[in-house]
């Protein structure tokens, strides 16, 4: 999306100031088959890739050989000299190691994308002439480049457009390899259909094209009383139907309403089929009975998704440009992602959260990182059928056979769910200590946890006792301590490593524990009372960014209250808000098609019975 995003962008700016936008969009001929072996080698070398890789890669490259099967015939054995081997999970790094500098001598001026082997570069201005003249300099820079690094591209498939919003658009000649490329008004970029005037309804057509296929696939599965159950057509909508209609969302919803309401009549017989209702059951009772979110508020939700993706990015990023201020955006009005998603996110106040980096770098390299030493034998003590005891006398038995000259520190976090408030705490029984702060809104119990253990740790490093163990009950943060790695909160547990690898320095020996909860183990009741005490202070004391999961949640929610509000507000579909007023909450399903399928019908009240049947006239 980050290259169907800029290049949108561009046009759409075009569009406003009256200019055409020219773009180029390349194939390259047998791409993976074409590689120069020995280019990428030298590309190797210039990167500083030596020693083991550099030998490894040499070896994975080079020596192999080619021989083709038919029936029990075989052909004579070939070597291959060029190409690396399809299939590989090492051939797109190494292609894109190769491929990687194609627009390097390209003027800075034009605009660019590379994704694998799909190129495009593009230039606007009001100048045809000179935009064409620019195209062709640069189209002649990749040419070189190809003819330099053993490439060749495809003229045929190699094609050039040109949008504006003239009714007649300029005919232009860019030619490469001595050959004119073809000129057209629609073109396939990145999985997503762009027509000249950038109306995106050719990419609608295809669109409802290809999911009409996904319901006929969900018609052949179903009845009104045979078929596959509710929740396995519901998941089969979602695979086959949705998430295409999800792909490019965020810059098609720019496209014209009538458009869209296109896509919205595929969800309507999806869901229609889903839950086995009437053709003429209220499309808000079909969504609120099946859980699924109107497109409008999906595309929304994605959007925003998509946004706080981005902010997490460095400076640098491409599509951060776009959420910068410039003068199309208050001059015209569009629904185009770089037009609304600002405005969206203040209309939510997303604004005023902090964001965690997107890819998380810690300041001492990973390599050096200690092992942290963590017992989870109170875990596998508990499990033991033998054990006739309560979990309460074994947990505390263990730890004073184990820990008992050992200074004992005891972690918690907790959060309140209603308000979103958060907050960590420390206990230190030997000396007293109790360290509890209010944490900033919405982030998850497991950042809680950690960041607890991230308070110990700083202590521990400040008072530096010889020997301790840290108390948590969180088996999720041990866990990912362990292994080093957590898709929620990578940041947080490279600062807990970071700082086990400073106190390694000091000569002082950190373990953890891990405690079962409320089992009546002193330290750790104590701790529980201060993090839920810290939820009632006033103040964020310790801010924290919210990482793309926190965030995920965060929207939901704000999305969740939108839709409840239409659903409120909404004149169709009342009969079912009688007996369902909340949304998102699909009813328990009973697995028998034909019963779930009369259930759905009477809560909506579009049935085959005399009260519907009247309302029709039938």
């Amino acid at each position: 999306m980050d290259s169907i995003l800029c290049l949108e962008a561009e046009i759409r700016k075009a569009q406003i100031n009256k200019e055409v936008l020219v773009g180029v969009f390349f194939d390259v001929e047998k791409a993976y088959d074409m590689l120069w072996k020995e280019g990428l080698l030298m590309k190797l070398e210039s990167l500083r890739i030596d020693g083991k890789m550099y030998n490894w890669i040499l070896s994975f490259l080079f020596g192999r050989t080619i021989q083709v099967r038919v029936g029990t015939a075989f052909s004579q054995i070939l070597p291959i000299e060029n190409g690396t081997p399809q299939g590989s999970v090492s051939s797109p790094i190494l292609f894109n190691l190769m491929i990687n500098d194609i627009f390097h001598n390209v003027d800075t001026g034009i605009g660019r994308s590379l994704y694998a082997d799909d190129g495009a570069l593009w230039k606007r201005g009001r100048n045809v002439l000179f935009v064409e003249n620019k195209m062709q300099k640069a189209v002649n820079e990749v040419e070189n480049w190809a003819n330099c690094w053993g490439f060749r591209f495809s003229v045929a498939k190699t094609q050039v457009i040109c949008f504006s919003k003239k009714k007649k658009n300029p005919s232009l000649n860019v030619k490469m390899y001595g050959y004119q490329l073809e000129q057209v008004n629609v073109l396939r970029f990145l999985g997503m259909w762009m027509d000249s005037k950038l109306n995106f309804k050719i990419h609608i057509q295809k669109l409802i094209e290809k999911c009409k296929k996904g319901i006929n696939v969900l018609r052949c599965l179903s009845g009104a009383e045979w078929g596959a159950s509710c929740q396995s057509l519901k998941r089969i909508y979602g695979a086959v139907i949705r998430s295409n209609i999800d792909y490019g969302s965020v810059v098609y919803s720019s496209a014209n309403k009538i458009l869209l309401k296109k896509i919205e009549v595929i969800q309507n017989q999806a869901l229609c089929i889903c839950c086995g209702a009437f053709r003429s059951s209220p499309v808000a009772s079909l969504q609120v009975e099946m859980g699924e979110l109107p497109l409008e508020q999906r595309r929304f939700q994605l959007r925003l998704r998509y946004w706080y993706g981005v902010k997490g990015h460095l400076e640098n990023h491409p599509v951060k440009l776009i959420l910068k201020d410039c003068w199309e955006y208050e001059y015209k009005e569009i629904t185009s992602f770089g037009w609304v998603v600002r405005k969206e996110a203040n209309s939510l106040e997303l604004k005023d959260h902090e964001i965690a980096p997107s890819v998380a770098i810690p300041a001492i390299p990973p390599w050096l990182f200690p092992m942290p030493l963590i017992d989870l034998q109170i875990h596998k003590v508990i499990k033991k059928p033998e054990m006739n005891m309560p979990t309460e006398v074994v947990v505390q038995q263990y730890i004073k056979q184990e820990y008992y000259s050992v200074l004992q520190v005891f972690t918690d976090g907790s959060k309140e769910p209603e308000s979103g408030r958060t907050a960590a705490a420390v206990y230190i029984p030997t000396f007293k200590i109790k360290m509890a702060k209010r944490l900033s809104d919405h982030v998850s119990v497991f950042t809680t946890e950690l960041l607890a253990i991230i308070l110990a740790l700083q202590w521990i490093e400040e008072v530096q006792p010889e020997r301790t163990v840290i108390c948590t009950d969180s088996m999720a943060a041990l866990t990912s301590l362990l292994s080093g790695k957590s898709e929620a909160r990578q940041d947080l547990v490279f600062e807990v490593l970071q700082s086990l690898f400073r106190i390694r320095q000091l000569r002082i020996e950190v373990k953890f524990l891990w405690v079962s909860a409320h089992v009546g183990v002193d330290g750790n009741e104590e701790v529980d009372l201060l993090a839920k005490k810290a939820l009632n202070h006033t103040q964020i004391e310790i801010k924290l960014a919210l990482s793309k999961a926190e965030f995920k949640r965060v929207i939901s929610f704000e999305v969740s209250k939108k839709w409840q509000k239409l659903w409120n507000n909404g004149s169709k579909g009342r009969h079912l808000f009688q007996i369902q007023e909340c949304v998102g909450n699909e009813r328990k399903r009973y697995g028998n098609r034909k019963k779930d399928v009369i259930l759905s019908r009477l809560r909506i009240g579009h049935t085959a019975l005399n009260y519907s049947l009247y309302k029709i006239d039938q």
